[in-house]
């Protein structure tokens, strides 16, 4: 059985009064080879958060495989949108701009040019980054926004492909490969089989991407995301959330060789399908295809993070990036919704005897929910049970995969009800399991608030016994006071999920 001593997770708890971030919001502009993104997020922290997003479609790097130099007329829609998205900065009074560069202007003749220009006329400093670096930051940008990702990250922009092995956070091995979809646009002239060819070659060149199996292969990159899309349409899945979209890599494969093997007509009437990343659909699907046969991952996880995420987190001090991404935002979000951390972390050490037998991740996703546990407190009281389960489910927390969001989001509902609607949205992706552990930890933080009044320093005077898998509250001193109705009927509540749940 595990020890209460070996599982304390709160020195995840960013503590009162710390603060491990810079104030200030942050801009980020990712001049890429199709197009030229701003992002705004509110502060450089262990999990910013977006506050602002546009993007627009300049194409630089149209033809460079060709002629060598950039898209002229991208050029000057880039010219336009740099010129828009720096007084956009000033307006939104962002405290530090970067700018970065990559595969199309690093790779064009002109490239290098283009950046002075860009960098003389509006005062900026352009970051044009090389591929080892892209790669890098596309895996920094999976660690950021996904917990202890282990496999191979694969970040498809317009022209390059990069790949990297991870593991807990650690990028290892990498490859950037010239193929960037609409660098295999210009190659293959819309030539299938020249375009099958020209990847073949491509991953032929690599030393290690099929030295193993592999756990994930995580996908980055717009088209990727516009794959992943159309996956869970055909599927109906019940989320509409790209990031860590999980499909098994088996199933996955048959489905992106039904996409290469389809006519553009066709692919622009298909359900979630993007008309402006139609052309680039059969590259790509040809490109999983190659990664998924050599590599032979279990699952592909769609990531909505990549190298502007990764560039902030490549700036964070080491030990700000050690912190859990999932802990930090749900400290963050009590905090600012004046609810105490301490009070969290005694919930979350007072309901351990009810989870002993609990997973690492469970016991993970239980901090989580000790933060967030009054999440709906000036909500109406009639709605406060649907309103906390669809506000995580909504949220836009990082770091938990889509099961585990709807396990927090049922635990939170559980906390204001006991008793469950089985028409709630996804809930089909939770096992049973998860059902039973969701309503034991919301149930007994039910209870929890009807001793404490969700104040510090009164749950220690009361304490669960577990004899024959029942359960009983005992209670010292005044607390003995508290007992009524209200409690008594929550402490059966407890026993009754409790019993649920040690039969799992």
């Amino acid at each position: 059985m595990t020890q209460e001593s070996d599982i304390d997770l709160s020195g995840q708890i960013i503590r009162e009064g710390e603060q491990p971030f810079q104030d200030g919001r942050i801009g980020i502009i990712d001049i890429g080879s199709n197009s030229i993104r701003m992002v705004v997020y509110d502060q450089q922290k262990r999990a910013p958060v977006p506050i602002y997003n546009e993007k627009v479609m300049c194409a630089l790097g149209k033809g460079l495989a060709n002629t060598g130099v950039l898209n002229p007329e991208g050029v000057e829609l880039a010219k336009g949108a740099l010129r828009r998205f720096n007084a956009l900065g000033r307006n939104m009074d962002i405290s530090s701009l970067y700018v970065m560069a990559t595969a199309a202007v690093r790779d064009a003749s002109d490239g290098a040019a283009f950046a002075r220009y860009l960098e003389d006329t509006y005062e900026i400093s352009v970051d044009i980054i090389s591929g080892k670096k892209e790669a890098r930051l596309g895996a920094y940008g999976v660690c950021a926004s996904m917990y202890k990702p282990q496999g191979i990250t694969g970040d498809l922009g317009g022209g390059s492909l990069e790949l990297v092995k991870v593991e807990d956070g650690q990028a290892l091995d990498h490859a950037s490969l010239p193929l960037g979809s609409l660098r295999m646009i210009d190659e293959s002239k819309g030539d299938r089989d020249k375009l099958r060819k020209l990847i073949e070659k491509r991953f032929n060149e690599m030393d290690w991407l099929g030295d193993k199996k592999t756990a994930n292969f995580y996908a980055i990159g717009g088209t990727f995301r516009a794959l992943a899309k159309m996956h869970m349409a055909k599927i109906n899945y019940p989320l509409r959330i790209l990031h860590e979209y999980k499909a098994e890599a088996k199933n996955f494969l048959g489905f992106v060789r039904d996409i290469a093997g389809m006519s553009l007509d066709k692919l622009e009437k298909l359900p979630g399908s993007a008309p402006k990343r139609v052309p680039a659909l059969p590259g790509a699907a040809i490109v999983l295809d190659h990664i998924i046969t050599r590599a032979k991952p279990e699952n592909v996880i769609i990531s909505a993070s990549g190298i502007r995420e990764g560039y902030l987190y490549e700036k964070l001090a080491p030990h700000i990036r050690n912190y859990d991404g999932l802990i930090a935002s749900c400290t963050e979000f009590a905090t600012k919704g004046g609810r105490s951390t301490v009070y969290a972390n005694e919930l979350y050490t007072w309901m351990f005897p009810l989870v002993a037998e609990e997973s690492d991740k469970e016991r993970r996703l239980r901090l989580a929910f000790c933060l967030l546990a009054d999440i709906a407190q000036h909500i109406h009281p009639e709605y406060r049970a649907e309103w906390a389960y669809h506000r995580m489910l909504y949220s836009a927390l990082t770091n938990l995969t889509h099961r585990e969001r709807v396990k927090l989001a049922l635990a939170l509902y559980h906390r204001y009800q006991f008793r469950r609607q089985d028409n709630l949205l996804a809930l089909p992706l939770l096992k049973a399991k998860d059902r039973e552990w969701a309503q034991l930890i919301g149930t007994a933080a039910n209870l929890a608030y009807h001793l404490s009044g969700s104040i510090t320093g009164n749950l220690h005077k009361t304490s669960f016994i577990i004899e024959k898998n029942t359960v009983s509250l005992q209670l010292t001193g005044n607390m003995q006071d508290l007992v009524g109705e209200a409690v008594k009927r929550r402490i059966d509540g407890v026993r009754q999920a409790y019993a649920d749940y040690v039969k799992r």
